[in-house]
């Protein structure tokens, strides 16, 4: 038996995903989702590859990999030594073409963010099935689309002509800063997000 079933339950989990909103995600029956999850069916080929293309997992590691919390939302915590040479990549904390976003001024319509919060996220297309960061000429909007057309998008109560969008970015991950807690000290403060993902995963595995 695969992995399959186990890991997009834990996506679905770790998303806040229904089981009727990831079997629409994947053009499936919620039944059909049901049974992945159960282990009383496994995917068709179609399947596997489409969901391969929608979370950035290997069809490879959907089946024969247990996944964590890091690698569901593309969070990698970094081993950092103290003295980091000049030859090495500086964006070591990101995953590639990720970067981090504060929202503090932005428009929050998606109640799981708090301004307070930074966000891990890389430059994307417009996706009604993800949450995004959506630049237009005045103003940042943090939000999943409600529909998309050719002309407009909807976001919560707001109407936004697709010609005034300058930027879309798809939300990766999103953490408390931890500066008050540890005054600053970014080895402790990756000590922290460990131990909070290293929660999360037992939470989410039990």
């Amino acid at each position: 038996m695969s992995n399959f079933g186990s890991n997009i339950k834990k996506i679905r989990s770790l998303k806040n995903y229904t089981q009727q909103h990831l079997a629409d995600i994947l053009g499936l029956t919620r039944a059909a989702v049901s049974s992945y999850e159960e282990g009383r069916a496994e995917p068709k080929i179609e399947t596997l590859m489409r969901a391969s293309q929608i979370f950035g997992v290997s069809v490879d590691d959907f089946i024969n990999k247990k996944l964590t919390v890091n690698e569901v939302s593309h969070f990698k915590v970094p081993e950092i030594a103290p003295k980091i040479s000049s030859d090495e990549n500086p964006d070591v904390l990101f995953p590639e073409n990720a970067n981090w976003v504060s929202i503090k001024n932005a428009t929050i319509i998606d109640n799981k963010f708090q301004e307070s919060q930074i966000l891990l996220a890389k430059v994307g297309e417009l996706n009604a099935s993800e949450p995004q960061i959506i630049y237009t000429g005045d103003t940042v909007f943090i939000a999943s689309a409600k529909k998309i057309d050719r002309s407009c998008l909807i976001i919560g109560d707001h109407t936004i002509a697709i010609s005034d969008i300058t930027l879309v970015k798809t939300i990766l991950g999103w953490y408390q800063p931890l500066s008050q807690e540890t005054g600053g000290n970014i080895f402790e403060e990756l000590d922290a997000i460990k131990s909070r993902l290293t929660e999360l995963e037992r939470k989410i595995s039990g």
